[in-house]
């Protein structure tokens, strides 16, 4: 790629080169914020469902402008592109003159391969998108995967009240990132529109949901549960001793009345209500597939990772009372919750408010909680695990980005 072969990238740029450079960008670099803003959109919703190509971060971010495949962008490329109106006529920009101006904010850093980049526990100052190689996430708790290509890491801590790593990452291979510091990250999220802010807060979360799970279902000792089509794993109103988890096919879930709740997928839990809330199963799970095959998570060793640390008590938490809320709005207005977003949309705003602020999270919630008292921290809580920006509220976006994505 050509962006990976230039000397600038390499460190070794002559200073004559910087300043030709320098004189071609001025006008440019007069709205490069307006640049860097939608680079980074690209790049958070690239990270979103990333593309395996052997493409380079800004090598797709400047075929955005470059619309035409012309090779080169102009002002009249990025104005169209929805940027800042620049109406001086200047020169051309090459994909090496497009990187340079985004390079002072969003720096390519190399890393060999068994770097550690970063420790679980130590202070976060930076995001990071990788560009190119493999990078290896592990945490205390045992917790692994690997990240590659267009993926990215390190936000959680940037977006996190305390701060800090929840993970460790080391490089499987030697990599090459795009860095952009806290304070850039979080102008960067300032200036740019919900969904972008939604759809990153959101995936830091699912993250986190995927560890509490991961960490579940890779214990030792599990019983393996075989189920066909049809099948009850279990029916409202059982006491509940398990939880399990989904590792082929798909459970329909309904509620007291038999409406559809929702469908548990593969890699997906069931059943964590019970043991988290100490009460009986508040709704049906039946198999939906030719075959289901199933792990089952004894309460003793539930309760052990459940108790390990906060936050995988807190992501198990959020999957459980999400799953309330659906629960308490199918039993509320008496339709399965996949109906049409129009319906949805009718039953999340019906009292036109545009909103669900705390008294109609408590309405809902008391149709299958109904002996809490008014100042149960229940509701602030259910609350929190549907309010992803943090406004005290749930918007719709909100609901289609938790529901519906």
């Amino acid at each position: 790629m050509q962006m990976l072969e230039d000397d600038w990238v390499k460190g070794k740029t002559a200073a004559t080169a910087k300043v030709l450079s320098d004189e071609k960008l001025k006008v440019y670099r007069q709205f490069k914020s307006g640049i860097e803003l939608k680079v980074f959109e690209g790049l958070v919703q690239g990270s979103l469902n990333p593309a395996k190509v052997k493409q380079g971060l800004f090598e797709r971010a400047f075929k955005s402008f470059d619309v035409n495949k012309k090779g080169y962008i102009n002002t009249n490329d990025i104005n169209k592109s929805g940027g800042d109106d620049i109406s001086i006529k200047s020169e051309s920009l090459s994909l090496s003159d497009f990187s340079d101006l985004l390079s002072d904010h969003m720096q390519s850093k190399y890393y060999k391969q068994g770097y550690r980049i970063y420790k679980q526990g130590s202070k976060g100052d930076a995001v990071y998108f990788i560009n190119s190689g493999t990078v290896h996430v592990s945490t205390k708790a045992g917790f692994e995967t690997t990240l590659s290509q267009g993926d990215i890491f390190g936000e959680g801590a940037l977006l996190d009240a305390k701060g800090r790593r929840n993970a460790t990452i080391t490089c499987k291979t030697p990599v090459h990132v795009i860095r952009i510091s806290k304070d850039f990250f979080i102008k960067y999220m300032k200036d740019s529109g919900s969904e972008v802010n939604l759809s990153l807060q959101e995936q830091d979360r699912a993250r986190a949901r995927d560890r509490a799970v991961n960490i579940l279902s890779n214990q030792k000792g599990l019983i393996q549960r075989d189920l066909t089509k049809g099948d009850v794993l279990f029916k409202f109103g059982d006491e509940g001793q398990s939880l399990f988890v989904v590792k082929k096919g798909e459970l329909d879930i309904t509620g007291r009345t038999g409406k559809h709740i929702l469908n548990i997928l593969e890699g997906q839990i069931t059943g964590e209500r019970s043991l988290i809330m100490n009460r009986s199963r508040n709704a049906t799970a039946i198999c939906n597939t030719n075959v289901c095959k199933l792990i089952e998570v004894p309460s003793k060793q539930f309760y052990k990772v459940y108790k390990s640390s906060d936050p995988i008590k807190k992501s198990l938490r959020e999957i459980s009372l999400r799953r309330d809320f659906q629960n308490s709005v199918v039993s509320k207005y008496g339709k399965d919750f996949d109906s049409s977003l129009v319906e949805l949309r009718m039953l999340f705003d019906s009292k036109e408010s545009g909103e669900i602020a705390l008294a109609e999270i408590k309405e809902l919630i008391q149709e299958i909680y109904p002996n809490l008292s008014d100042n149960d921290p229940l509701f602030d809580e259910v609350l929190a695990c549907l309010d992803v920006d943090h406004n005290k509220s749930v918007s719709w976006e909100e609901f289609i980005k938790i529901f519906k994505e």
